[in-house]
């Protein structure tokens, strides 16, 4: 409120464009009352603590025996179309209404008195001052100084609190339509900048489930819903990671069981993404299950639609979802699909090149019948150890390739070499010394296999610097290395050789905890014997069951 006016009612507030009307008043000598869409009046005009005795005019402002005058006033601007003339109370007082508008409903009125000497000559004035217990003669006297040489002119005074009226309100709505237009431009930089975040979301991350959660966790949080969800079918599109995956940011209204049934259902009945976007508690049993609507956008795949991008309950003043928001929703639906299709190419491509590593393995270990299956158990083991670690998904991934080609260098030694029964002579064990850099060299040229090459060249190194090839020790030794060592020399002794039978578990276990320090990580060693074996021991006893078919025929 301005110098002029003060509230007197906590639960109304002057508008900012009536407080800034009531200022203008000031400046033209006149008072003002605010009063709301029904006319009751809830801010009273007080005279300036700069006049001398100024309580006396505030009294009177503030009288009881007024107060119906001015009511009547502000009911009769609010309830006509145009502004009232100024209404003359008495000789030398008169009112002025003006009422604000939102749209083509009024909703408070400001009611300007202008008063002038004459006014204190009136009988009404004198009526007015007794029954607030006040002296006419200090009521003038504060309405002599307050004016000071002025006479509010009431005709002139209601054009002018015409035109500001008009003019403030203008000002108000521009206002409102700069910060309106300002919100939709951040959102749209932000919904941007988003979509920018998912590209590269989806270029840096080789676990597609996660990045699927990631891009759930930015939507949420750029858009005004309660909860978003990515819901796949079961047809995977060449991406089983994905297949009958739900990924969910944050609680719907409903349990998580039921909201994942309805979207499954929904996505079970349409094969083209074909189906309404906005759905709604009148047509959609998924809306009626949130109580709100639901914006539903189709993630296709090959023409078909393998998966569904949902949001729903939206928060902030505007229920209803906007065209914006679902045309970045169907945006980011877009990226998902993109995203899900490249996926599915180099799946197709990595499994093809897994296979054909796997091929060439075990070529290689099927040399001698007593290594059938070795290159796949140490993989197995060195991801299992990776997982033991708390390594991600893709590390883990590089652990296993890296086991599956630790050998791959045996392809350049001798096959009399390899499959030899007695002790080795110096000649011979010099060429077996070869092979992690003969795997290397071989393997370097190939970009992909670029996380899996130390591990090939170093898996023979020893934690002391005794090993080969390069005499590396302690933490020197890359990490995958020193793993790719363990669960190699826990599947030589634990198979049977051509120099010797398998070793029992308990031994096998005993010396690598006691080589820890020597030839392993001591931190490492202790983890590895901890590992669950079930799986290795299944999958020796089906390498040895073909090594034996090989070796009958």
């Amino acid at each position: 409120m301005t110098a002029s006016t003060t509230e007197i009612q906590a639960s109304a507030v002057a508008s900012s464009v009536q407080c800034a009307l009531a200022e203008r008043a000031s400046s033209l000598g006149l008072w003002c009352w605010h009063a709301d869409a029904t006319g009751r009046v809830f801010a009273e005009p007080e005279a300036p603590a700069a006049i001398r005795g100024a309580g006396a005019l505030g009294s009177w402002l503030r009288s009881a025996g007024l107060r119906p005058h001015i009511e009547s006033a502000a009911k009769a601007a609010l309830a006509g179309d145009a502004p009232p003339p100024p209404v003359e109370l008495f000789p030398g007082c008169w009112l002025i209404t003006l009422a604000e508008r939102k749209g083509s409903r009024r909703t408070n009125a400001t009611v300007a008195m202008a008063l002038t000497p004459l006014a204190a000559e009136q009988d009404d004035f004198t009526d007015i001052c007794r029954g607030a217990g006040v002296e006419p003669e200090a009521v003038a006297r504060d309405l002599s100084t307050w004016l000071a040489g002025r006479m509010p002119d009431a005709a002139q005074a209601a054009m002018v609190l015409g035109w500001s009226l008009n003019d403030l309100s203008r000002a108000e709505g521009d206002a409102a339509t700069l910060d309106q237009f300002s919100e939709k431009l951040v959102q749209s930089y932000e919904e941007t900048n988003l979509l920018f975040r998912l590209a590269r979301f989806m270029n840096g991350s080789n676990d597609p489930a996660q990045v699927m959660g990631m891009i759930c966790n930015q939507l949420a949080q750029a858009l005004p819903f309660q909860w978003v969800g990515i819901r796949f079918g079961k047809e995977h599109g060449g991406v089983p990671e994905l297949a009958d995956q739900f990924i969910l940011v944050n609680e719907p209204p409903c349990t998580k069981q039921e909201l994942d049934g309805e979207l499954t259902k929904m996505l079970g009945g349409i094969a083209h993404d074909d189906w309404t976007r906005l759905l709604t508690p009148a047509d959609s049993s998924l809306a009626r299950l949130v109580k709100s609507e639901v914006v539903a956008e189709p993630i296709a795949h090959g023409g078909k639609t393998i998966g569904v991008l949902a949001a729903g309950n939206k928060t902030g003043p505007d229920p209803d979802a906007s065209s914006v928001e679902m045309q970045f929703l169907d945006a980011a639906a877009d990226f998902l699909g993109v995203f899900h299709e490249n996926l599915a190419r180099f799946t197709e491509q990595r499994d093809l090149f897994v296979g054909t590593l796997r091929a060439l393995t075990a070529s290689i270990d099927a040399k001698d019948p007593y290594t059938c299956g070795h290159s796949e158990r140490v993989a197995m083991l060195a991801s299992t150890m990776a997982e033991a670690m708390g390594l991600e998904r893709a590390e883990i991934e590089q652990f296993r390739i890296a086991g599956m080609v630790h050998d791959v260098g045996k392809i350049g030694v001798p096959e009399a070499v390899l499959c030899k029964g007695g002790k080795l002579s110096d000649e011979e064990f010099a060429h077996i010394r070869r092979h992690p850099e003969i795997g290397h060299g071989i393997l370097k040229g190939i970009p992909l296999m670029a996380p899996q090459l130390p591990g090939v060249l170093h898996h023979h190194e020893r934690w002391d610097g005794r090993g080969y090839p390069h005499n590396l020790a302690g933490e020197a030794i890359p990490v995958i290395a020193r793993v790719l060592a363990l669960a190699d020399t826990f599947d030589a002794m634990s198979s049977n050789r051509s120099y010797r039978h398998a070793l029992p578990r308990e031994r096998v276990l005993a010396e690598l905890e006691r080589c820890g320090g020597t030839q392993f990580d001591p931190k490492l060693a202790p983890i590895f014997v901890k590992l669950d074996f079930s799986r290795f021991d299944q999958m020796l006893v089906g390498h040895q069951a073909q090594a034996a078919i090989v070796a009958a025929a």
